[in-house]
């Protein structure tokens, strides 16, 4: 079994490779891939559970109203960890059905003693089933009370493949129907469902009788019950009742939430030309739970990190994440609810476009925030990973649920972001816009592919997008545009080339795109699109500086001639802030491909030294913490660190350590990330000032600033002795937020002290923390507290106990997740040799993936780090800071 699913993971990787120039045809129910046989569809659900928490079970029947396409003995469904104790067709007569279940397949087979013919038929089924410890179908969650009693809520996370746990169903995505869910539950409880309440009745013994009105037709992925002591703050907006669903003591944090959500679901009624289709839409915040959010159609789950804000203690990092997140979440009721993919091959037509769409409506409703220049760290991150030899195509091969859990990543969400964008930009927004309302309104309860999409958007704007989109989607990797330029009798003419860009692998194959560049010579902007491998374009003026993907646009890097390069070095500061952080991540990049040499990039830094902008800071500061973290045990570090200081330092004196009256939250969240910066590199100043407001912080909690309270944490925990990390170890166990709790547990774990580093890793082996975050401690300790080889060995010996704490979706990259960050190809080796040797073969394609990375940074660090000392070394007698 494990020989053919690493052989069946190791084709579809290569079909991956191979798809370039193959067309997606628009749906077809019958050519949607899946595992079920297209012979039975499911048209509506009438589902009934009782759920015993205390016992960690549940009972329950379902009856399914389906249509039988061709004539069948066997009905073939899903279900996992259920006991089907009774199983009958009704037609009208009852038919006794013999079921068997599948436990490798997760699939129920109910096979009759005679044939049926098509039609319309009735399925009824009992059956028991239990309630999980880990995010995946229904599940409990513990928590405590602020009186500290320990209580617990019952949740389901179905997506991708887990609405199979909670009842047997057509668990593919392809199979849309109508779900009307009745639960049996505590009298004093509060049942959630993804439509309102119809009635509710007591039963008996402490026990109510709750039914839900029936939900529009759709995937069974998107199904939700959550029972708890709920608190809530609501609100109304175009006719749609909201709520904001907490545990007790946190409903006022849910305020920005609410509000939020307010301006976000009127923005979509009007940007979609659809509106919202539900009476209700709530959001419920979860105490630990699992790791992120869930769009469940009229009922969405969050990690009560990414739902809940308190002005007083919550940083500005996390309310902007609030608003975003809420934005993703909210713009998959249409893209992914509505309209949804037919398969798990086309995902990111869910994710991406939601990432998209998110990005699009925070920065329309906050402009302040420069959010396509913060989104940039992502598509970067993406580009990084995109560049190696063991990507994906954005529209990636499907073939097992386990396939279907790992395809959510960056090249899913931000690739497909990244590309979407591109496609808006290249169009327009008007057509777009137009294109996207066309698809919504013709595919409105339905499945579709990439191609229904290109189709709307081709006839919207009267561009062959198909032809530009498939390049994208249906191949791995893309293009570095080489540009030079000639200037004569004002006529710029420009040559464009084009390759595939790879970082760690240059006998990966070529390919082409279609590429929409945009062009500017300062007085001539424009699109071109480059078709072939090279083109040469005749452009108006020759006095500008020539910047190609201007506003930073497209989803490839661009390499210019040295005398370009030198041009746009001179009048960097004259850019855009888009561009100057797009030539910055360019130049990184080629640096990374050995493309250039680290001076490149550090003299491009150089001439930004006054430069005030967020996200250009970012990217510095992780460009140095990068090389940072490779000088570990080197005996140049303390040099580069110097360095580092020299040019923090005068950031940090117009910054402060205080917030001035009217300066703008981009210039908080900086001052945050400088100050922890400089604790990172061993700044005595700063690190005494830090220690001495931790110590205040101690006596009271109001004397540290929002802003303040991550570097401040993080780099006291960093240089803890034992009673700092036991004054962390108190703050975390009595902090009554998710978000606090994680602030506190990172200090402990940015702890170096290998002994105290220690005391946090068996922290993962407790039940102190909530599960989600205990299998999360390990990796953090490896990355925070550059304890990498302690929690990697830490985690190879508690390996049965860890797993059981990680749900399905990240359990194929756990192990990675631990050392990914390392620049030591050692761990590459060890990783590939205990997966192999202790975890299924479906493991081995995410672990494929992470050696790589490690193997990739590992020649990077060998490549890299002697031209920075070099470069530093020349700098030392005058430090230059960016």
């Amino acid at each position: 079994m494990e020989l053919r699913n690493l052989i069946a993971a190791s084709v579809c990787f290569l079909l991956g490779l191979l798809t370039a120039g193959f067309a997606e045809e628009p749906f077809s129910f019958e050519s949607t891939p899946g595992q079920l046989p297209k012979t039975v569809i499911p048209e509506r659900y009438e589902i009934s559970i009782t759920p015993d928490a205390a016992n960690g079970t549940t009972t329950g029947s379902v009856t399914t109203k389906i249509k039988v396409l061709k004539p069948v003995r066997k009905i073939v469904l899903n279900a996992l960890e259920l006991d089907v104790s009774d199983a009958r067709l009704v037609q009208p007569e009852q038919i006794a059905l013999k079921s068997s279940i599948d436990p490798d397949k997760q699939t129920l087979t109910l096979e009759a003693s005679t044939e049926f013919a098509p039609g319309d038929y009735t399925l009824a089924l009992k059956f028991r089933g239990k309630i999980g410890t880990t995010s995946q179908g229904l599940y409990g969650v513990k928590y405590k009370t602020p009186a500290g009693a320990e209580k617990m809520m019952l949740a389901t996370q179905m997506e991708a493949t887990d609405c199979r746990r909670m009842f047997p169903c057509w668990d593919e995505p392809v199979y849309r129907a109508v779900f009307q869910l009745t639960v049996v539950v505590p009298e004093k409880q509060l049942a959630i469902s993804n439509t309102s309440t119809v009635s509710e009745a007591p039963v008996g013994e402490g026990k109510k009788k709750v039914v839900f009105a029936e939900t529009p037709s759709m995937a069974s992925y998107l199904m939700l019950f959550c029972l708890g002591d709920f608190e809530f703050v609501e609100g109304e907006v175009d006719g749609v009742k909201l709520r904001i669903l907490t545990t007790e003591g946190k409903a006022a944090t849910g305020q920005y939430a609410l509000e939020s959500t307010k301006k976000i679901l009127h923005y979509y009624n009007d940007y979609f030309g659809t509106p919202y289709p539900l009476s209700k839409l709530d959001q419920i915040a979860i105490p630990g739970g699992f790791g992120g959010a869930m769009e469940n159609w009229g009922a969405i789950t969050y990690n009560e990190n990414y739902l809940l804000f308190d002005p007083k203690t919550s940083s500005e990092t996390t309310r902007r994440s609030v608003f975003e997140i809420v934005a993703h979440e909210v713009a998959h009721q249409w893209f992914g609810n509505i309209v949804t993919m037919a398969w798990w091959d086309n995902l990111w037509l869910n994710e991406g476009f939601a990432s998209w769409m998110a990005t699009k409506t925070t920065d329309h409703f906050n402009p302040e925030w420069e959010s396509w220049l913060t989104a940039n760290a992502d598509k970067n991150r993406a580009m990084s990973l995109d560049a190696r030899k063991v990507t994906h195509p954005i529209q990636q091969p499907v073939a097992t649920e386990s396939q279907a859990m790992d395809a959510f990543d960056e090249i899913t969400y931000q690739k497909g972001q990244a590309f979407i964008r591109m496609i808006e930009n290249y169009l327009g927004e008007n057509d777009f816009r137009a294109g996207i309302r066309a698809h919504m309104a013709k595919h409105r309860y339905s499945s579709t592919t990439t191609a229904d999409l290109w189709n709307a958007l081709g006839a919207a704007s009267g561009k062959d997008v198909r032809a530009i989109a498939a390049d994208w989607t249906e191949q791995p990797g893309f293009p570095v545009v080489s540009v030079e330029a000639e200037c004569a009798d004002q006529k710029c003419r420009i040559k464009l080339r084009q390759e595939r860009f790879a970082v760690g692998d240059k006998n990966v194959p070529n390919l082409e795109w279609q590429i929409p560049v945009a062009l500017s010579t300062g007085t001539d902007t424009g699109y071109e699109l480059l078709k072939g491998a090279k083109a040469e374009i005749a452009r108006n003026g020759c006095d500008g500086v020539l910047h190609a993907n201007t506003g930073d646009g497209g989803y490839f890097r661009v390499q210019y001639s040295p005398e370009l390069l030198a041009n746009l070095r001179k009048n960097i500061n004259a850019l855009p802030a888009i561009d100057r952080l797009a030539l910055l991540n360019d130049t990184w990049a080629l640096l990374e491909a050995g493309r250039v040499p680290a001076s490149a990039y550090f003299d491009l830094a150089a001439a930004l030294k006054n430069e005030r902008t967020l996200a250009i800071w970012q990217q510095i500061l992780q460009s140095l913490q990068t090389i940072d973290e490779m000088q570990v045990g080197s005996s140049q570090r303390p040099d580069f660190q110097v360095f580092a200081v020299s040019i923090l330092k005068p950031q940090l004196e117009w910054l402060g350590w205080s917030a001035k009256a009217g300066e703008s939250s981009q210039v908080e969240v900086l001052r945050s990330s400088v100050i922890r910066a400089l604790g990172r590199y061993g700044d005595q100043e700063t690190i005494a000032e830090i220690r001495n407001q931790f110590g205040k912080f101690e006596k009271d909690p109001d004397s540290l600033s929002r802003d303040l309270r991550e570097p401040v944490i993080q780099t006291a925990g960093r240089y803890a002795d034992t009673a700092t990390w036991e004054a962390l170890h108190r703050l975390a166990i009595q902090a009554p937020t998710t978000e606090e709790k994680r602030l506190f547990y990172s200090g402990m774990q940015a702890a170096r002290d290998p002994v105290l580093a220690k005391k946090t890793l068996e922290l993962s082996l407790t039940n102190e923390m909530s599960v989600l975050d205990a299998s999360r401690n390990v990796a953090n300790v490896a990355r925070l507290g550059e304890n990498d080889r302690l929690a990697w060995d830490f985690a190879r010996e508690n390996a049965h106990i860890l797993l059981a704490k990680v749900s399905s979706m990240g359990r194929n990259g756990y192990f990675g997740q631990i050392v990914s960050e390392s620049s030591d190809a050692t761990f590459a080796v060890e990783l590939e040799t205990f997966v192999k040797e202790k975890l299924p073969a479906d493991a081995l394609p995410e672990t494929e993936k992470i050696s790589d990375e490690i193997r990739v940074r590992a020649d990077f660090k060998k490549r890299l780090l002697p031209e920075v000392n070099q470069w530093i070394s020349e700098r030392k007698s005058a430090p230059q800071s960016p």
